[in-house]
């Protein structure tokens, strides 16, 4: 057996994903440089019977035979919420650090090593380059957000998908904008929350509140829906504003 490096891992990720890898490498060993565990699996945020597996795997060369037999893993693992990986290589993540800052910021600050070289540690990203993208992001959901309501026509379910579904994919963001002020890794949300409150002084009660919604999976009515549409704009308008505002020091 492989010497995976699971002792950090929850019990109920680990009886998952160790055989998982264990598959991968009994096959192609020699292929991979580091597996590793990323996202709420390795958060106080976890939770069993809803939350997604994330891995990245990174590799020497993309191989189509790696691709192939990773693919016959999907039918068993992704019933026990195991994600299709994320593979990488080296070079590709070299090359990519100006274009994606935060899907590498998010990998850096959130992961667990479970086999191989830590090539994540290494990674060094610029602020100007998580200025960019948080703005980007903020303002192209602002425009989505606006959009999906019109095209909701009032109807509960599509509203309620419109604003609770995508409500992790905030989180990254917030790392990036906790990034620009020095702040330290925070994995928890409602650590997250807090700590942008307290830089930005917004209000982002909004987000806990469609994170209680998706954990109860309960069904707001049409007025509540409406009130959390005109919060959940005006946080992000005001969050944007402040990100544009934000100056970055000579790197």
């Amino acid at each position: 057996m492989e010497e995976l490096i699971l002792s950090h891992i929850p019990e109920e990720v680990k009886k998952i994903i160790e055989p998982f890898f264990l598959d991968i490498l009994s096959h192609c060993k020699g292929d991979v440089v580091s597996l590793y565990i990323t996202g709420s699996a390795v958060t106080r945020d976890f939770r069993e019977k809803y939350s997604d597996i994330n891995t990245v795997i990174i590799v020497k060369e993309i191989k189509v035979p790696l691709f192939d037999f990773i693919s016959t893993l999907g039918k068993h693992y992704s019933k026990k919420r195991v994600c299709a990986p994320l593979i990488l290589t080296p070079d590709y993540i070299h090359r990519s650090l100006q274009e994606f800052p935060l899907e590498f910021l998010e990998m850096k600050l959130v992961h667990q090593l479970v086999y191989g070289d830590n090539i994540l540690q290494d990674v060094k990203l610029k602020k100007a380059d998580i200025r960019l993208q948080c703005e980007r992001e903020l303002k192209g959901r602002l425009q989505n957000l606006c959009q999906g309501y019109i095209k909701a026509m009032g109807d509960k379910r599509i509203l309620t998908d419109l604003f609770v579904g995508p409500v992790s994919g905030y989180f990254p963001v917030f790392h990036g904008i906790l990034f620009l002020y020095d702040h330290k890794t925070l994995e928890a949300k409602s650590d997250v929350l807090c700590a942008l409150e307290k830089y930005l002084s917004v209000d982002t009660s909004v987000f806990t509140r469609l994170l209680e919604i998706k954990s109860s999976n309960s069904h707001p009515s049409l007025d509540a829906l409406k009130e959390i549409f005109k919060d959940l704009y005006h946080v992000i308008d005001d969050i944007a504003r402040k990100v544009d505002e934000f100056k970055v020091d000579h790197e």
